[in-house]
């Protein structure tokens, strides 16, 4: 439900797929953060609705619209991520012809790549079918309604059921094999207990001051906003917390951050503080509260 001035605006659906494509691939820096590198671009005997690409991991994303139920989520998802495993000098090419740079298929976190749906409705059997939490798929509801509002909800994953736990067709087996969905327990893992401990501690105060989504990525865990507010990269015994903020902006009184400015480094922002120590979180969140006031959704 949508109030304005405490009266209930009634949904406007978009009129048809093609319709909620042209508001979505003009918004999509905002609503995704991603670069809009095409939209109907055929590969072989297939056509992807709008194919974007992810700066900060290096990677394609292939969107595709649905303003009908349609069962198929899961299967044409797998079938046009293979597509683009075995095509990938196409998708190089054209993002090269679209923004005049010159990557390489090296270039490319292949790893990384992802489809998402877009759709005002999805059925049951989608979001169970999809419900699984490393699967390479990941679904955007989007409600139209008067006044041209528009309400974006990201469908989270709640199973703790990992795909590859169920009996699945070749197609997705391949796909599986190249294509990662990364989880916070893979990044736990790596770390000594008292570590766990602290990141669970500054994870919880983080999240306590804001609307803020937990993202895990391939080098690091993300915590956004808008944009990356901080991202938080594991070691056995330390955290690396990046502030994303720019170079000089950042009072830090207690002059606990790097200048990483001009060193090569996986997390946002020009600034990093390291921590081993229960101790250390109260003097961190006051910087990752300057992020959160330039990077809140």
């Amino acid at each position: 439900m949508i109030l304005k001035e405490n009266n209930e605006l009634k949904q406007k659906d978009f009129k048809n797929e093609k319709e909620l494509q042209i508001f979505f691939e003009r918004n999509i820096e905002t609503i995704l953060g991603y670069k809009l590198i095409d939209t109907e671009f055929s590969v072989g005997n297939f056509r992807i609705d709008s194919l974007a690409f992810d700066e900060e991991t290096k990677s394609f994303r292939i969107i595709e619209y649905k303003n009908v139920r349609n069962a198929s989520l899961v299967d044409q998802g797998y079938t046009y991520l293979k597509l683009m495993l075995e095509r990938k000098a196409d998708f190089v090419l054209q993002y090269n012809i679209k923004t005049k740079l010159s990557l390489t298929i090296k270039d490319i976190d292949w790893s990384q790549s992802r489809i998402i749906f877009v759709s005002p409705i999805f059925t049951v059997y989608q979001l169970n079918a999809t419900d699984f939490k490393n699967i390479p798929v990941d679904l955007v509801k989007v409600t139209r309604y008067e006044e041209n509002i528009v309400e974006i909800d990201f469908i989270k994953k709640m199973s703790n059921v990992k795909i590859q736990d169920i009996q699945t067709d070749s197609i997705q087996n391949e796909v599986n094999n190249e294509i990662i969905v990364y989880t916070e327990e893979e990044h736990l893992s790596k770390v000594s207990e008292n570590i766990r401990n602290i990141y669970e501690k500054l994870k919880n105060r983080i999240l306590e001051l804001d609307d803020i989504d937990v993202e895990a990525k391939k080098l690091y865990i993300a915590f956004k906003g808008s944009r990356n507010i901080t991202d938080i990269e594991f070691h056995k015994n330390k955290l690396k917390i990046y502030i994303n903020m720019k170079k000089d902006s950042l009072n830090d009184p207690l002059k606990i951050a790097k200048d990483i400015s001009n060193k090569g480094h996986w997390g946002n922002g020009d600034y990093c503080v390291e921590i081993n120590n229960e101790d250390d979180i109260d003097n961190i969140i006051p910087l990752i509260k300057q992020s959160l006031k330039l990077n809140k959704k």
